[in-house]
């Protein structure tokens, strides 16, 4: 899926920001209760990814600025398929176990 429109309208008014990556995946931004996350690779079933960010606003820049290629730039603090953590202020990654 390739196209951001094919989503169901209620699946696509969940995010706050939405863009299809050079590879063809469909990403957002989405609130979650304590912080928010961007959705890599959304379907009509879920997604493949996600990393977590302390601010909309750090998630949304990350988004805008990645290619699709390796990590997701800027700073995200979790990236739950992965299990890491990072701080943010002093760049120090961890597994969490």
């Amino acid at each position: 899926m390739d196209r951001i429109e094919d989503l169901d309208p209620e699946i696509i008014a969940s995010y706050t920001f939405m863009r299809v990556l050079p590879d063809g995946r469909i990403c957002g931004v989405h609130r979650l209760m304590f912080h928010w996350t961007v959705h890599i690779g959304l379907d009509h079933v879920g997604y493949e990814d996600r990393y977590c960010f302390l601010t909309e606003e750090m998630a949304l820049k990350s988004l805008i600025e990645w290619n699709g290629e390796g990590d997701m730039p800027g700073d995200w603090h979790r990236h739950p398929k992965t299990g890491r953590r990072r701080n943010i202020e002093t760049g120090e990654e961890w597994i969490a176990d």
